[in-house]
């Protein structure tokens, strides 16, 4: 029995001596591709809030082209991570010519969009019994006009965190062949200081940061692993003491802005590059970031600031061992707040949020051997080390150096992780080099 597939077409045959069949098979051409959106419960034909033409440019399959099994099945799945679709099928249909074939494409799509609550933990050092918990709500629509374009509105409120955000993303600008995206974003927040300006003082509260920040970033697919984005961003920054008044100082008469009035403006200039190797957590990672402030008025600040990340995974038997680094310097007129803070949950653990110090530079570096327990549970040890790289004397008022931190120091333990799906739940249990130990919880990985 002779058996061949649609999308094949046999273009020669000849019998040979000894009984030997010959044939010359070749791949069918694409003669039309159609669209078919199916309704989700019924899986009968419906009309469709998704334009065609948003579809069918994210296909790499054309007609007039040789048709192509595995080709189709990236088109599928890049269909999928657009996200407004739960479920995409393709199957090619022979035409009158047997030469070609037509593909039909079945897409059921997803809601467009809806809201959302949940909640989370703040990095910042807060007092009371719910301390460092944040509730959110949120509105999103991720099919804008049936263009795939998204939309985000979120609201995040703690015992001190607040955060308003808005974005609107077009994940591929129309007219554009390089798969460019463009975002636009609009964000007012009030976050505690203690991360740099934190302390217990009697007579003086919490200081809290607030923000109002305005930005466009554009990014692209440079290759199949790297991708870039260029921005610009104007920041409207200040700080605020525990009855709500501007704060030029704080209770160490550290200053609390680069410029010495209520609010620093800052435009900024942001160019970043990522390397990712996979989407798994534990593969290799590296990030590359430049921000330049832009004097364009004579009293907004100038500086340059430049980070890096990076991370490798390698799978040791049944165990994984994680490796990560992370770096950065600021050079030029900053407001304080802005210094890279060490310690903590996502730093160096054993210590409280920025308790290691807060400099101009800084290094970390973190390893990790993780292995599964049953089901979702997962057990890790670990070790951090962070350092300013004597650059806390150097941050304009040198908050570091008024509260005492040490600029460098080292934590490790153990701890357990349950897969969610807000991302693994982490507790853990760190000891420093100053003989303190300390509980962290997180949710999702560190960064």
């Amino acid at each position: 029995m002779l058996t061949y597939k649609i999308g094949t077409k046999v273009s020669y045959a000849e019998i040979l001596s000894g009984g030997i069949l010959r044939l010359e098979v070749s791949e069918a051409e694409v003669n039309n591709i159609s669209i078919r959106f199916l309704d989700r419960k019924t899986g009968e034909p419906t009309l469709g809030k998704t334009q065609p033409e948003t579809i069918l440019r994210q296909l790499t399959t054309r007609k007039g082209q040789a048709y192509n099994r595995a080709q189709v099945k990236r088109d599928v799945e890049t269909i999928l991570t657009m996200g407004i679709m739960e479920d995409v099928t393709i199957i090619p249909q022979p035409v009158g010519d047997s030469s070609k074939v037509d593909l039909v494409m079945n897409l059921v799509e997803r809601p467009s969009g809806g809201f959302s609550a949940g909640g989370g933990i703040s990095s910042g050092i807060t007092n009371g019994p719910l301390s460092g918990l944040i509730g959110s709500f949120a509105y999103s629509h991720r099919n804008v006009f049936g263009r795939n374009k998204k939309l985000n509105l979120s609201l995040e409120r703690g015992q001190i965190d607040s955060i308003f955000r808005l974005n609107f993303t077009d994940p591929w600008i129309d007219g554009d062949n390089k798969r460019t995206s463009r975002t636009v974003m609009v964000q007012n927040s009030r976050t505690p200081g203690t991360l740099v300006h934190g302390g217990d003082h009697p007579d003086h509260g919490p200081i809290t940061i607030g923000r109002v920040t305005a930005g466009l970033e554009y990014s692209r697919p440079f290759r199949p692993k790297w991708s870039g984005t260029l921005g610009l961003i104007f920041q409207h920054a200040g700080a605020r003491d525990d009855k709500g008044n501007p704060a030029i100082r704080d209770f160490y008469n550290s200053q609390l802005t680069a410029s010495g009035h209520d609010y620093d403006d800052t435009l900024l200039a942001k160019f970043e590059s990522i390397y990712t190797d996979s989407g798994d957590h534990s593969s290799a990672m590296f990030v590359f970031s430049v921000e330049q402030g832009l004097p364009v008025l004579p009293e907004w600040l100038s500086f340059n600031r430049v980070t890096t990340r990076l991370r490798q995974g390698y799978e040791i038997g049944p165990a994984r061992l994680l490796l990560s680094a992370s770096g950065g310097h600021v050079e030029g007129n900053f407001p304080p707040h802005e210094a890279f803070a060490i310690g903590g949950t996502n730093s160096v653990r054993g210590y409280e949020e920025g308790a290691v110090g807060s400099g101009r530079s800084y290094a970390v570096g973190s390893g990790e051997v993780s292995c599964r327990m049953f089901g979702p549970l997962e057990g890790v040890v670990f070790g951090d080390y962070g350092s300013d790289l004597g650059s806390g004397p150097k941050v304009p008022g040198d908050p570091a150096g008024a509260r005492g931190k040490p600029g460098s120091g080292y934590g490790y333990g153990v701890g357990v992780r349950v897969d969610s799906p807000l991302g693994p739940l982490r507790l853990e249990y760190a000891f420093n080099d100053r003989q303190a130990r300390r509980f962290h919880f997180g949710v999702g990985y560190r960064n």
